[in-house]
C-alpha cells in the first residue's frame, strides 16, 4: 500500500537577479522536493518578497512569494549551501532556507551533472510559462530571420551574448566568430546590456577580419521586460556564443534550454559546462 506524504514543509533559497542563477537554484530545489517525495516529505518551494525572484514576468504565478511577516512565521532553519547535506535534508520535516549562495562562489547548486530530463522538462515548462514573453520573444525571432533575409534559416544564424560586465579578453570573441564563421555562419544577433559599447568592441573585431565578414543585428532593449523576454530569445537560437562573464548564466542556461539538439554552443566558461557544448575557448 502507499504511503501517504507527511505533512507539508518549505524549502527556499538565495538569489541574485540573474535569471540563468536563479534556475540552477530552482533546479537544486526540484532535485530536493523529488529526493524528499521519495522518503513521503512533501516540500514546497516558497520566496521572501524581495528575494529577486522573477515573480511578475517570467515565472509569474508559479511561486509562492510571501510578505516578510508570513515568511517568518514559517520559522526556517538557515543552513548555508555549503553545510547541506542532501540525504540529511531530504529525509527532515524541517523548514529550510539555504543562503550564502553568491553567484561568485561557485557552489553545489551551479552544475548540470545532476539535472537530468524530467528535470530539464520542469525548467523548461516554467521559462516558457508566461505566453506574452513568449509571443514576444517569437516575434522577435522572426524579425531577425526576416533581416537576414527571406531564406535565412535557423542554421544560418548565430546569437552572440556580450556584456558590459564582461571579462576584457575580448579575443574570446574573435576566435568564437570565426569558428562561426568556419560553418560559414555570418549572420549574428547580437544580445547585450549596452548596445553602442558592443558596437565599438565587435566593430573592432570585424575590422579586424574583414568589414565584410559578419553581418550584425543589434537586439532592441526597448521593450517592456526586455531581460527576460533576451533570455527567452536567446533559447530560441540553434547556435549561440556564451557570454564569458564568469557571473553571467543567462546564455549558458539559454543554450542548454535551446531545444535544438545539433547546435553549436561556445563557451569560455571551463568551470561550468553542459553536454551541448561544443567549444570552449
Amino acid at each position: 500500500m502507499k504511503r501517504a506524504l507527511r505533512q507539508t514543509c518549505y524549502i527556499s533559497i538565495e538569489n541574485n537577479d540573474n535569471i540563468g542563477y536563479q534556475l540552477f537554484n530552482i533546479a537544486y530545489l526540484i532535485n530536493i522536493l523529488n529526493k524528499s517525495a521519495s522518503n513521503h516529505i512533501k516540500r514546497k518551494i516558497v520566496f521572501r518578497k524581495g528575494n529577486h525572484i522573477y515573480s511578475d514576468s517570467i515565472f509569474k504565478g508559479l511561486f509562492t512569494v510571501l510578505e516578510d511577516d508570513k515568511y517568518d512565521n514559517l520559522g526556517f532553519e538557515k543552513i548555508s549551501i555549503n553545510d547541506i547535506d542532501i540525504e540529511s535534508l531530504c529525509s527532515s520535516t524541517k523548514n529550510i532556507e539555504i543562503c550564502n549562495t553568491s553567484a561568485y562562489t561557485k557552489n553545489p547548486t551551479m552544475t548540470f551533472k545532476y539535472i537530468d530530463e524530467p528535470i530539464k522538462r520542469r525548467l523548461l515548462d516554467l521559462v516558457y510559462s508566461n505566453e506574452d514573453l513568449m509571443y514576444s520573444a517569437y516575434y522577435m525571432y522572426r524579425g531577425i530571420l526576416a533581416f537576414f533575409g527571406e531564406n535565412t534559416s535557423d542554421d544560418d544564424i548565430a546569437a552572440l551574448h556580450i556584456l558590459k560586465a564582461d571579462s576584457k579578453d575580448y579575443d574570446y570573441y574573435y576566435n568564437a566568430l570565426s569558428i562561426m564563421n568556419d560553418l560559414k555562419i555570418k549572420n549574428i544577433a547580437v544580445i547585450t546590456d549596452d548596445i553602442e559599447w558592443a558596437k565599438t568592441i565587435l566593430n573592432d573585431i570585424n575590422d579586424i577580419n574583414d568589414t565584410s565578414t559578419y553581418t550584425l543585428y543589434y537586439v532592441s532593449n526597448a521593450e517592456k521586460n526586455n531581460y527576460e523576454t533576451r533570455f527567452i530569445l536567446m533559447s530560441m537560437f540553434k547556435n549561440l556564443i556564451v557570454s564569458n562573464n564568469a557571473s553571467d548564466m543567462d546564455s549558458m542556461w539559454a543554450s542548454y534550454l535551446s531545444y535544438y539538439d545539433n547546435k553549436k554552443v561556445i563557451t569560455a566558461d571551463k568551470n561550468i559546462i553542459h553536454k551541448y557544448i561544443t567549444d570552449i575557448l
